[in-house]
């Protein structure tokens, strides 16, 4: 009798169907619904956040204030926080175009309204001569300054300096000027803002040695 080299039938495997109520199918499906859940309130959350003004690009102290430098941003502020910042919502200043920005910003910074001065009409606005090595040779506009006075050339040398101005926004910060004698002036322009010379702080400023230094 010839024996079949393929041996004896194998009983067929069965193929077990996984039901609904499969312990991780169960699982998985809840972890989708739960992701899902979370990415809405994550959703929801940003849209009940706060709009604030931010700006658009850098901006530099002295720059003139536009209404193209500013874009809405959402962020979620509490507390002194929330009130530091200009809400999207709040008004504008009307005078918004003849304001100039009194710091540097940086791109997509909240903006705070004290980031912003008047420009004021030019009234208060103090011109300065002052020898080239006597200032910053960076100042530029919108830098803080202090004002100092001391001896000039043929004064007592003694005599000893003085703080005129503190902490006074810079207008126009001026160019390389002409020889006066033989030293280098600019005249830079300060706004006094509401501050009121005494006829003895003008004559000091006219006549003695003007010293210029950037204040944070």
């Amino acid at each position: 009798m010839t024996q079949d080299p393929q041996g004896p039938p194998r009983a067929a495997r069965r193929l077990t169907v996984r039901t609904w109520r499969d312990p991780r199918l169960l699982t998985g499906v809840a972890l989708v619904v739960g992701a899902t859940a979370l990415g809405a309130r994550v959703a929801v959350a940003q849209d009940d956040a706060d709009r604030y003004w931010s700006v658009r690009a850098d901006v530099r102290a002295g720059q003139p204030v536009s209404a193209d430098d500013l874009v809405a941003q959402r962020a979620g502020l509490s507390g002194a926080a929330a009130e530091r910042y200009l809400l999207v919502d709040a008004e504008l200043p009307a005078d918004l175009d003849d304001l100039v920005w009194s710091r540097d910003v940086a791109a997509g910074a909240l903006v705070e309204e004290s980031a912003w001065d008047g420009a004021g009409d030019g009234s208060g606005h103090l011109p300065l001569r002052v020898a080239t090595g006597s200032l910053p040779g960076d100042l530029g506009r919108g830098d803080r300054v202090d004002v100092w006075v001391g001896p000039g050339p043929g004064d007592d040398p003694e005599v000893p300096a003085e703080q005129v101005l503190s902490a006074v926004r810079v207008v126009d910060p001026g160019g390389d000027g002409s020889a006066l004698g033989t030293d280098l002036t600019r005249t830079v322009v300060v706004d006094l803002g509401e501050l009121d010379l005494t006829g003895a702080d003008v004559a000091a400023l006219a006549a003695r040695h003007v010293t210029i230094i950037r204040v944070p």
